[in-house]
């Protein structure tokens, strides 16, 4: 009987070893991902990264931004942008160091996803404001800047290497309906030792639910009306308002249509060690 006991004891404790290794904390996680992070730029002084925004807003001519690596005073190191073209919505690791000890002291860990077959750690954050207005700037003009609030969000971090590969915002939009907007990091790619991501899709959700079916239906009506007057348009004016308003109005019929909007940030070329223009 006893030595069943201890047998099942220890069948028990071989079980359970393998959870308290997993369990880690949000300091840690954060920890592990900043240093991750830190310990690849180790080949790279400068950068130059070439962008274009894709779906409901979308960018004519690419975007150019330079970074200089920096050492902070805890001696992490990371690309803080110099200088830029881009009118387009950001979100780097520079800004997790800036607020590093706000999500720290508001996270919790919530166990692991599967995040596109990729198992990753969960931290619940209650205030995640800070980080929510970095991956927006660039959007000042947008309703998603201008009247959504974060009410809290989750960072879900690759288990395996410590990337980032989603951030979540439970949004208020204007005091009036609430919704989502999430920021998925894919496609990325080693650049001289340093894994980034070519592909950052913004994807927002729960904007027509608020919505009565005549105010869709009006909403509807104003876009064929839109589309009406740029088939009866002719010759220069006709060409101005296709390259102008025709591919808005197809995102804004398609965003009635699926409940949300989505935009992507994709990244065309990535250069290091490059001389940044004065």
């Amino acid at each position: 009987m006893k030595k069943t006991f201890c047998t099942l004891s220890l069948l028990f404790i071989m079980l359970l070893y393998p959870v308290v290794i997993l369990a880690q904390t949000p300091a840690e996680i954060m920890d592990r991902m900043i240093q991750s992070y830190s310990n690849s730029l180790s080949g790279i002084e400068t950068m130059m990264v070439v962008t274009k925004m894709e779906g409901l807003i979308e960018t004519d001519v690419p975007d150019t931004t330079y970074y200089r690596k920096v050492t902070l005073q805890d001696g992490v190191q990371t690309m803080q942008e110099v200088s830029s073209s881009r009118d387009t919505p950001s979100a780097d690791y520079h800004s997790f160091q800036q607020n590093y000890d706000a999500i720290v002291e508001n996270a919790t860990y919530e166990g692991t996803e599967t995040i596109d077959g990729r198992r990753a750690h969960v931290l619940l954050v209650e205030d995640i404001s800070a980080l929510y207005q970095g991956a927006v700037s660039g959007m000042d003009d947008t309703a998603v800047a201008q009247e959504g609030e974060a009410m809290r969000g989750r960072l879900y971090i690759d288990a395996n290497d410590y990337l980032l590969l989603r951030m979540s915002f439970d949004m208020q939009f204007s005091e009036e309906y609430t919704g989502t907007y999430d920021m998925n990091f894919k496609d990325y790619r080693n650049v001289n030792g340093m894994q980034y991501s070519f592909l950052a899709e913004m994807v927002i959700d729960g904007i027509s639910e608020q919505f009565s079916a005549e105010e869709l239906a009006e909403a509807r009506r104003g876009l064929q009306d839109a589309r009406q007057q740029i088939d009866n348009a002719s010759g220069m004016q006709r060409r101005i308002l296709e390259r102008t308003l025709r591919g808005t109005i197809d995102r804004l019929e398609r965003m009635l249509e699926e409940g949300g909007m989505t935009m992507r940030l994709v990244t065309l070329a990535v250069e290091t060690n490059v001389t940044i223009p004065d």
